[in-house]
């Protein structure tokens, strides 16, 4: 329309031939343009040595995956001119392939099949060689063993360039989905159940079979029949493995190893537990394992265990303790006894927790919060009175906790106050629990000059709601909650979330790494393996692109 209401007609050819439209044409102008064909084939020469220079991360990860040591790779196969066979796919250009596709965010084999046709930085990895998933696949079962062993040459690499000085070293884990149904795990009562009910469903189809008279019906209900008893078989099973291994309480029907695990969000998924230890100078992982334990603190020793052999293998001459920084869940008294010696930084959960009902990092908390006596809390503080000429405490209750020891712990002076026959006193809920056997006081040396009461928080019974921390006497925890109320502690501590919680973010997000597509412990940790040493190469190289395609950077 034009400003006086008068419509414009527009050319016929224009109507019946978008795709021709010329903007000249309404002009009056002749203007010409070319007009492509995508039905032409056409021959495209590439030369990927002038495509991608030698300072690309493409060139880069390359020639650090040569770097490498492959003999083990070559022992594998038999193919010689004396014993015949055909050449096989190089083993450097195959992981460069893997590799590559795990860093730009692909775990499929068969979509790297794809993408190995249209890809030219994969094209140029593979060096114009064709692959089918098929290919690929046999390579990483056939050569599981050798790949795992690549990650440690990966953290010998990182030392090696200066990159890893394991001054901080950050361990946590993550949950992560396995290739399973979460409908197909269940204990040993629950398949049971669903098994009588499959076999009372077969029975029932079966009647209904030979009640048929149709022959249309019969073959559907043969095949609905065919299909229970597939079922079944699964559950048979399913608890055959459970009746020989009595120490699980559930099995996953396609993933024996998998089962329940709390991911970050609190909701349940059947799948593993990763543990990485990561270095905070480089970012780099020293250690890494698949479990389908879901407490981590049953793994805390063996994974400074195994760090501590990184360092012996690698630093020999590295005189320095390691500073070990975890969150709560690998924390406990018993924990901190057995790695005496360690330099660690690991709160426990109730300091973790404190008055939040979720984590909150030990740098951002009040140093006052270090010491039990000046907790708050919702109920009438326990006073325990101490007698001086005597040198014992008096309970709530007007028993006597008597001094047993003093003990160094870690350098600082503790004093031991104890008293038996609790099981009997009226206090015994708000005092030590319904679980307790004692109560046991430990008093830095130091305060006992200047001390008159104890003041601690009753303890909470589980039908009652936690309002504060409860009632702390382990030496080593409260130690430690010291320790990481000095700056030099809050520093330290502050290092963790930025570089095993990163490591995390980065191989779950940015490289779609929520869900392994293998199954069985076994191949789930190859599929670990293969993350991690993607990720150990991307930081040694400098590969911040992770997809090319689509431009995002980490």
């Amino acid at each position: 329309m034009r400003g006086g209401g008068e419509s414009v007609e527009k050319p016929e050819s224009i109507l019946n031939s978008p795709g021709n439209y010329r903007p000249g044409r309404l002009s009056g102008s002749m203007a010409r343009y070319k007009q492509p064909d995508s039905d032409q084939s056409q021959i495209v020469i590439l030369n990927f040595s002038e495509l991608f220079p030698e300072d690309h991360p493409i060139s880069r990860l390359l020639e650090t995956v040569r770097r490498l040591d492959l003999s083990r790779f070559d022992a594998s196969y038999r193919n010689d001119s004396k014993q015949g066979g055909r050449p096989a796919m190089p083993p450097d250009r195959v992981l460069a392939i893997i590799i590559y596709s795990l860093l730009y965010g692909n775990l499929s084999m068969r979509a790297l099949e794809r993408d190995l046709g249209q890809r030219a930085d994969l094209m140029y990895l593979s060096g114009g060689m064709e692959m089918d998933h098929s290919t690929l696949g046999k390579f990483r079962l056939r050569h599981a063993a050798a790949i795992q062993e690549l990650f440690t040459q990966t953290v010998f690499l990182g030392i090696e360039s200066g990159f890893i000085d394991l001054d901080t070293v950050s361990i946590d884990s993550t949950k992560i989905k396995a290739s399973a149904n979460r409908r197909d795990i269940g204990t040993r009562e629950e398949l049971e159940r669903r098994y009588e009910h499959l076999e009372s469903v077969c029975k029932k189809r079966y009647d209904e079979w030979e009640a048929s008279q149709n022959d249309a019906e019969q073959e559907l209900l043969a095949k609905k029949i065919q299909q229970l008893e597939i079922q079944k078989e699964k559950l048979s099973l399913g608890l055959e493995f459970l009746k020989s291994r009595p120490d699980r309480k559930r099995v996953h029907l396609t993933d024996p190893d998998a089962d329940w695990h709390k991911d970050g969000s609190n909701s349940f998924i059947v799948g593993y537990s990763a543990q990485n230890a990561v270095d905070f100078q480089s970012g780099m992982i020293v250690y890494q394992e698949i479990v389908t334990g879901q407490s981590d603190s049953t793994f805390t020793s063996s994974l400074v265990n195994r760090v501590e052999g990184v360092k012996a293998e690698f630093l020999p001459k590295k005189t320095d303790e390691i500073k070990y920084v975890l969150d709560c869940g690998y924390a406990s008294e018993n924990i901190l006894k057995e790695l005496t010696g360690h330099d660690l930084y690991m709160p426990d959960r109730e300091l973790a927790h404190k008055k939040t009902g979720g984590k909150i990092k030990p740098e951002e908390r009040n140093e006052a919060a270090a010491e039990p006596p000046l907790i708050e809390s919702s109920h009438a503080l326990l006073q325990f009175h101490y007698d001086r000429d005597n040198d014992c405490f008096q309970c709530p209750a007007g028993e006597i906790l008597t001094f047993q020891r003093e003990r160094n712990l870690q350098g600082v002076l503790y004093r031991h106050y104890r008293r038996y026959g609790c099981s009997r006193c009226s206090m015994k809920e708000q005092c030590i629990g319904p679980e307790g056997k004692r109560k046991e006081l430990w008093i830095q040396t130091k305060h006992i000059p200047d001390l008159q009461v104890r003041s601690l928080p009753p303890h909470h019974g589980s039908k009652k709601k936690k309002t504060g921390m409860r009632s702390i006497s382990n030496p080593l925890t409260l130690l430690m909650r010291e320790k990481l109320a000095t700056p030099d502690g809050k520093k330290t501590y502050a290092r963790r979330f930025p570089s095993v919680e990163g490591v995390f973010g980065v191989m779950k997000s940015a490289r779609n790494g929520w869900q392994f597509l293998r199954r069985t412990r076994e191949r789930v940790q190859v599929e670990w393996s293969e993350r991690c040493i993607a990720h150990n190469l991307a930081r040694m190289i400098g590969f911040v692109r992770v997809n090319p395609i689509a431009a995002d950077n980490i």
